[in-house]
């Protein structure tokens, strides 16, 4: 499903991705560890075709993802791939409605039936009283779960998550946790997080480590 093949990352001459080589299969959950600047998030940059890597391949069921135009990566982010930015990356122009349905809307699936999947997921994760506010009037955690709900609404196969629960207190961090895990369990959706909380970790069925740009099993 992602094939990553010798990938490599350097910033101002300082190296932060020496030669990765990982795959992620369907089903699968892995969360990804590391101190600060081992390139955690790089790495779900390069991924997810945010971030050009130096050298080395990364496939998405078979295309390579620096290969696609912008518009043929932006179809791939609104049908297969949804990715949640640690900085949340909502829009301050829409409210949290339309923060919500904004890639769904854009890959065409505003069906009765993906409306109320993401109504189950609005009223799961406590946003339901904050549809109608703006990202700038949310709290840190609220702005989260918009947009955890916003990569999981149109149900892609493939989750890609950077400190998911970062912000959140710990009744919301298990609650998105339970999401979570019931749709890599019941979807067979492939979740891949970055986290630096070995108890957020621990829901994954496998743990990468990433030391200085490498892979340390």
């Amino acid at each position: 499903m992602i094939k990553v093949k010798g990938v490599e990352k350097s910033y101002n001459s300082e190296k932060v991705l020496r030669g990765v080589s990982l795959e992620f299969g369907k089903g699968d959950f892995v969360s990804i560890m590391g101190e600060s600047g081992s390139g955690k998030s790089t790495l779900l940059g390069i991924i997810g075709g945010f971030i050009q890597a130096d050298a080395g391949t990364v496939f998405i069921d078979g295309k390579d993802v620096s290969a696609l135009s912008e518009r043929e990566m932006a179809k791939m982010r609104s049908s297969v791939l949804g990715f949640v930015f640690q900085s949340y990356a909502l829009i301050p122009t829409l409210n949290v409605r339309d923060n919500i349905f904004l890639t769904a809307t854009l890959g065409k699936k505003t069906d009765p039936e993906t409306k109320e999947y993401a109504e189950g997921l609005i009223k799961r994760l406590g946003l339901s009283e904050m549809l109608d506010k703006y990202p700038t009037e949310l709290s840190g955690g609220q702005c989260q779960r918009a947009a955890i709900i916003r990569a999981l609404v149109y149900k892609p196969s493939i989750v890609i998550l950077d400190e998911p629960t970062g912000a959140l207190d710990s009744k919301s961090e298990a609650a998105v946790m339970r999401v979570l895990t019931e749709i890599n369990r019941d979807l067979g959706t492939t979740v891949i997080q970055v986290t630096h909380s070995e108890k957020v970790a621990a829901y994954a069925k496998k743990i990468i480590r990433l030391v200085d740009g490498e892979i340390v099993l």
